[in-house]
C-alpha cells in the first residue's frame, strides 16, 4: 500500500503515529511526585475514553524506564475471562488457578528489589479487565506493598470514568497508600499546542475553536476529526498556515461511534433522530416521545445531556458526531416527516422564543426546499445575529428565488462578501441598490456596496461613486455621511474625514442624531466612523470610548442588515487600546472579540489575528507577531480579502525585519508609493456630502483640492493610500530598505510618508513613522537627529495615551545638541518597561550605553548595556539597530555572563560551581571579575542589572 494522501495528493502529515505527547505536565508531575514518596504505593488513573489515560502511563512509563525497572500486565477485554491471562507471561510455568501461591512467590521475587535500589514500576493498563485469578494475586501483592516497610513496586493503573475499582485498590486508597489521579480532556491552548506539533505548522484561532469543540477537548476523537479533516482537505495548510475551508461536519461521519444505536428501542432512536435533525428540544417535547424512564436511560449511557436554560428544561445530544451519524442514517421521508412535525408543534406554541424563527425556516426548508420569503428572511436575520455566515447565504439565497427582496439581498451580499466572493457579492448588491425604495433600504445597499468596492476590489473610486448615487437620490443622511468618513479615512484622508463628521471635540453621536430617541443602525455606523477617524487623528482614549460604546449599542439592536458584527468595533478598540500604551487591555480585548463571535465570520477574524500581531510586535515578541501576521495573512487568502491581505503581509514584513531579516514575502509587498490611478489624488477628492457629484455626469467640474501643496515639506511625500498600501505597508518598505543599505532612502521614505500622514490629519501613523526613524539612530549629523526628536515630539503632542507620552520622552532623552542623555534615556527605559514595551526599552538602554560609553563612563556603559541584553531576552530573536551595539558593551565573556545570570538568579556560588565543574573559589573570582566590569557591589546589584 501507498502513503495516505489527501486529496489534493499530499501526504498525510501523521498517519501511521500518535499524536504528539503534550500537555499533561501537571500530571506528569503529580506521578513522579508519587514515585519519590515512600508512603505512595501507586496511583489510579481515571478518565473518560480517549483521554489519554493510557499514553499518560506509558509515557510516565518510558520517562522513568532509565533507572525503574518496568513490568507491564497485558490485559484486555478479550482475555477477562482466561485465568491468570495478565500475569501468564511472568511466570516460569504454566498459570493454574490452583496453584496461586507458587505464582505469588514468583511475582514477589520479580517485583522485589535490593536495599536502596529505585522501585520496580508495575503498569496495569485498564485494571478493570483483570481476571478474578489475576486479581487476586493483585491484591495480594497490593497488602504487602501496604504493610511493607520499604515497598518493592510501585503500582500505576488505569480506569475508565465511573467504572468499579477493584476491591484491593479501593482498600489501598482508603488507607492513604495509593493516590487518585483524574484525567479531563485539554482546554482549548493546549489543543492548539497539539494540532501546532502534529501537523507542523501553525493552526488558525477559528480551526483550533472548531476542532476543538468538535473534539471536546479528547485527544482520542480529536486525532480521528483531523485524520479526516485533512485526508478530505477540510483542513489544509494556507502559505504554510492549518485552515478550515469549509464544516467539519462531513469530517466527523468518520467517527466510529455509529454501533451505539443499534439496538435502541424505536421510540429511543426516533427521539434521536430528531435531536439531531431539529437540535435541542424543550424538555417537554422530548417526554411527548419517550417515558421519563427512557429519557433518564439515555442520559446515563451519555447519548443525550439535559440542562437548565432560562428556568426551562432542554435536551441535546451528547455530542455533534451522534448528529451527523443519526442524519445519515435517517431515511429521506422519514426525515422530512420529523421535520415538518416538529415545525408545527412549534408553530402551535406560538414561534415567539428567540431562535423560532430560525429553526422553521432552517427545518421547512431541509424539509421542502423551500418556506416563506419573509420567513427565510428574518432567520437569515437570525443567522447574521450568530455570525452563521453560511447558513444567512443560504436562506437569503432561498427567499431570493421567490422574488426580489432588498434585505434578502442586502443579507446576502454581505454574506458571500464575508467569504471573499466579490464578483457574485456586487452584483447582488447592485441589484438589491435598484430594488431599493425607501431611504433606509438605498443607504443600506449603499453602505455595504461602497465598501465591497474599497475593500474587496480596491476601487476607491467605484466606491465614492455608489455614495455619490445614493446621495442623489436620498439626499445626505447619516448612513452615507458615516459611510463617506470611512472610507475617506481609509484612504489617508482623515482630515476630510473629520470634517465629513464635523467632529466635535469628545463628543459621540446621540441617539436618533440630534432629535434623541432610540439607538439606531445608522448611529451604529456614526459611532464606529467616529472610532476610525478619532484613531487616526490621535485622539485614541477617545476613540476607546467610542469603540466600546458603538459595541454596547450595537450588541442591543433588533436589526443588523445595515450595520453587521459587533465584534467589528472590538478589534478597532484593541488596536486604539494599543496606541494608548495599555497593552494587557488591548490583548484582552482581541480576545473577548474573537470570543464574540460564536461562529468563525471569515473576513472579521483576519482582523483580529492582525491586531494580536500588532500588539505582539510593540511587547517584542516578535516571533509570536510573525505567528499572527502569517495566520491573518493565512485567512485573508482564504476568504478573497485583498486589503486584509497586504495589511498582514505588511505586518509580517516588519515584524520580520525587526529580527534583522528580510523576509521573503516582500516581494509581494503593494509598492509603497500607491501605483497610479489606486489612490484619489487631489483632483480625484471625493465631493463633499453637501454638493455630490455623480459619476455619470462627465462634464461635472472636478472638486478642488483639500490642501494646497507645502514646498517647505521635503520629497518624496507619498500620495494618499490606496485600499492596498497603508502605514503597515510603508513601515514595512522602510525596514526593508534600511535592511539593504539604503539608509538615505529609507529615511526619505518614513519621514515623508510621516509628514503627509501629519498634514492628513493622521497623527497615530506620523508618530510611528518619526519613532521609527528615532529608533533607528541618527544618521550624519547631530542635527539630523534632533531634527526628528522635534518633529516626533511636536506630533506625539497631538496623540493621547503612555505610548504617545513615553515617544515624546524618548525624543526629549535624544534631543540634546551635545548628544542624548543616558540617564534620561534610562529613565524612559523604565517607564518603555514598565508599559510592556520591552523591546523599545532594550532599545533605549542600548542607547544610554553608547550614550556613557561617549563620555568615558564604562561601568556605567557596561550596566546599561547589560540591561539591554536582559531586555532582549525578553524579545524573542529582536535584532534591530539600537541592539547591535549592546552585546559588544557588556565586557564579559560567555562563561562570565553566564554566572553572572545565575548569580542574579539567586543561584549559590556552589550550585554555580556543580553546573559548570568548577571549584568554589573560581567561581568567587568570576564573580568579583563581573562585579568590577559592571561597577556593581554585589549580587543584589546585579539583579537590578541583568534581571530588568
Amino acid at each position: 500500500m501507498g502513503t495516505p494522501v489527501t486529496d489534493d495528493g499530499r501526504p498525510l502529515p501523521f498517519t501511521g503515529r500518535p499524536l504528539p505527547f503534550t500537555g499533561r505536565h501537571a500530571e506528569l508531575e503529580r506521578l513522579r511526585g508519587g514515585l519519590r514518596g515512600s508512603g505512595c504505593r501507586g496511583v489510579v488513573i481515571t478518565g473518560e475514553g480517549g483521554v489519554g489515560k493510557s499514553r499518560l502511563a506509558v509515557e510516565f512509563a518510558d520517562e522513568v524506564a532509565a533507572h525503574h525497572r518496568t513490568v507491564r500486565l497485558p490485559v484486555s477485554e478479550a482475555a477477562s475471562h482466561v485465568p491468570l491471562a495478565a500475569f501468564a507471561p511472568h511466570l516460569t510455568g504454566p498459570a493454574l488457578p490452583d496453584e496461586l501461591g507458587r505464582h505469588l512467590q514468583e511475582l514477589r521475587h520479580l517485583l522485589a528489589v535490593p536495599a536502596g535500589r529505585p522501585r520496580t514500576l508495575l503498569l496495569v493498563d485498564d485494571i478493570h479487565h483483570l481476571d478474578g485469578s489475576s486479581l487476586t494475586l493483585l491484591s495480594a501483592l497490593a497488602t504487602d506493598a501496604a504493610t511493607a516497610p520499604a515497598p518493592g513496586f510501585f503500582l500505576v493503573a488505569t480506569l475508565p470514568q465511573g467504572a468499579d475499582w477493584p476491591e484491593a485498590l479501593r482498600a489501598l486508597w482508603h488507607q492513604d497508600a495509593v493516590e487518585h489521579l483524574r484525567v479531563g480532556p485539554f482546554d482549548r491552548a493546549t489543543t492548539a499546542r497539539l494540532l501546532a506539533d502534529t501537523l507542523g505548522a501553525p493552526v488558525t484561532a477559528p480551526a483550533v475553536r472548531a476542532l476543538w469543540e468538535a473534539g471536546r477537548g479528547n485527544a482520542l476523537w480529536t486525532r480521528e476529526i483531523l485524520r479526516a479533516a485533512v485526508r478530505e482537505g477540510t483542513l489544509r495548510p494556507v502559505d504554510d498556515v492549518w485552515c478550515l475551508t469549509g464544516p467539519l461536519d462531513d469530517t466527523l461521519l468518520d467517527a466510529p461511534a455509529e454501533g451505539r444505536f443499534r439496538g435502541l428501542p424505536e421510540d429511543r432512536r426516533a427521539l434521536l433522530r430528531l435531536l439531531a435533525l431539529c437540535g435541542p428540544l424543550g424538555l417537554a417535547d422530548a417526554l411527548a416521545r419517550v417515558t421519563p424512564e427512557a429519557l433518564a436511560a439515555l442520559e446515563e449511557e451519555h447519548l443525550v445531556v439535559v440542562t437548565e436554560d432560562d428556568r426551562r428544561g432542554r435536551v441535546q445530544l451528547a455530542h455533534p458526531w451522534h448528529a451527523l451519524l443519526l442524519r445519515r442514517g435517517t431515511p429521506r421521508l422519514l426525515a422530512r416527516a420529523l421535520l415538518l412535525e416538529q415545525a408545527g408543534r412549534v408553530r402551535e406554541y406560538g414561534a415567539r422564543r428567540h431562535g423560532d424563527a430560525l429553526s422553521l425556516a432552517r427545518w421547512e426548508l431541509d424539509a421542502t426546499g423551500t418556506a416563506d420569503p419573509e420567513l427565510l428572511v428574518r432567520a437569515a436575520g437570525h443567522a447574521l445575529d450568530d455570525g452563521d455566515v453560511d447558513t444567512m447565504c443560504r436562506l437569503a439565497r432561498a427567499a431570493l428565488t421567490q422574488g426580489p427582496h432588498v434585505v434578502a439581498g442586502l443579507l446576502l451580499g454581505e454574506g458571500l462578501g464575508q467569504r471573499g466572493e466579490f464578483t457574485e457579492s456586487i452584483p447582488v448588491l447592485e441589484r438589491a441598490f435598484d430594488e431599493a425604495r425607501t431611504p433606509g433600504e438605498v443607504e443600506s445597499a449603499a453602505a455595504a456596496l461602497s465598501q465591497h468596492h474599497l475593500y474587496g476590489l480596491g476601487d476607491a473610486l467605484a466606491a465614492f461613486g455608489v455614495l455619490d448615487r445614493a446621495a442623489g437620490r436620498i439626499g445626505t443622511r447619516p448612513v452615507l455621511t458615516a459611510c463617506r468618513a470611512t472610507l475617506l479615512s481609509a484612504v489617508g484622508r482623515n482630515d476630510e474625514a473629520a470634517a465629513v463628521l464635523a467632529l466635535a471635540e469628545g463628543a459621540d453621536p446621540k441617539p436618533g442624531g440630534d432629535g434623541g430617541g432610540a439607538w439606531t443602525q445608522a448611529d451604529v455606523l456614526l459611532l464606529q466612523a467616529h472610532l476610525r477617524v478619532r484613531l487616526a487623528a490621535g485622539r485614541v482614549d477617545e476613540a476607546v470610548r467610542t469603540g466600546r460604546h458603538a459595541y454596547a449599542v450595537q450588541s442591543g439592536l433588533a436589526d443588523r442588515w445595515t450595520a453587521y458584527y459587533p465584534a467589528r468595533s472590538l478589534y478597532l478598540v484593541a488596536a486604539a487600546l494599543l496606541e494608548s500604551g495599555r497593552l494587557d487591555e488591548a490583548e484582552r480585548t482581541a480576545l473577548e472579540g474573537q470570543e464574540a463571535m460564536r461562529d468563525a465570520v471569515p473576513a472579521l477574524t483576519v482582523w483580529f489575528a492582525w491586531v494580536r500581531g500588532r500588539i505582539a510586535l510593540e511587547r517584542g515578541l516578535v516571533t509570536d507577531a510573525l505567528a499572527h501576521f502569517r495566520e491573518a495573512r493565512a485567512l485573508a487568502r482564504l476568504c478573497g480579502q485583498p486589503f486584509a491581505e497586504q495589511r498582514a503581509l505588511a505586518g509580517l514584513v516588519l515584524a520580520a525585519a525587526q529580527t534583522g531579516r528580510i523576509a521573503p514575502e516582500a516581494e509581494a509587498l503593494t509598492p509603497a508609493q500607491a501605483p497610479e490611478g489606486a489612490a484619489l489624488t487631489p483632483a480625484q477628492a471625493p465631493a463633499s456630502p453637501q454638493a455630490p457629484a455623480s459619476p455619470h455626469a462627465p462634464d461635472a467640474e472636478a472638486p478642488m483640492p483639500a490642501h494646497a501643496p507645502d514646498t517647505d515639506v521635503p520629497a518624496p511625500v507619498p500620495p494618499p493610500y490606496s485600499p492596498l498600501c497603508q502605514v503597515d505597508t510603508l513601515r514595512a518598505h522602510g525596514w526593508v530598505r534600511l535592511l539593504r543599505g539604503a539608509d538615505g532612502p529609507a529615511r526619505e521614505l518614513m519621514l515623508g510618508a510621516a509628514r503627509a500622514a501629519l498634514a492628513r490629519g493622521e497623527a497615530t501613523v506620523a508618530t510611528a513613522l518619526f519613532h521609527d526613524v528615532l529608533r533607528w539612530g541618527p544618521q550624519g549629523s547631530r542635527a539630523g537627529a534632533g531634527a526628528v526628536a522635534a518633529e516626533l515630539a511636536a506630533a506625539t503632542a497631538l496623540v493621547q495615551g503612555s505610548l504617545a507620552e513615553v515617544r515624546a520622552a524618548h525624543a526629549a532623552a535624544v534631543a540634546p545638541a551635545d548628544g542624548p542623555d543616558p540617564a534620561a534615556l534610562e529613565a524612559v527605559a523604565e517607564r518603555m518597561g514598565a508599559l510592556g514595551l520591552h523591546l523599545y526599552a532594550a532599545e533605549a538602554l542600548g542607547e544610554a550605553a553608547g550614550a556613557w560609553r561617549r563620555r568615558d563612563r564604562a561601568a556605567s556603559a557596561a550596566r546599561a548595556a547589560a540591561r539591554a541584553l536582559a531586555l532582549r531576552g525578553r524579545c524573542q530573536e529582536a535584532a534591530t539597530p539600537a541592539l547591535a551595539g549592546a552585546a559588544a558593551a557588556v565586557p564579559l565573556s560567555a562563561r562570565e555572563r553566564d554566572i553572572a545570570l545565575m548569580a542574579a538568579r539567586g543561584r549559590t556560588s556552589r550550585e554555580i560551581a556543580e553546573t559548570y565543574v568548577l571549584s568554589v573559589r573560581t567561581v568567587e573570582n568570576h564573580l568579583g571579575r563581573i562585579y568590577r566590569k559592571l561597577g556593581v557591589s554585589g549580587r543584589a546589584d546585579l539583579a537590578d542589572v541583568l534581571l530588568a
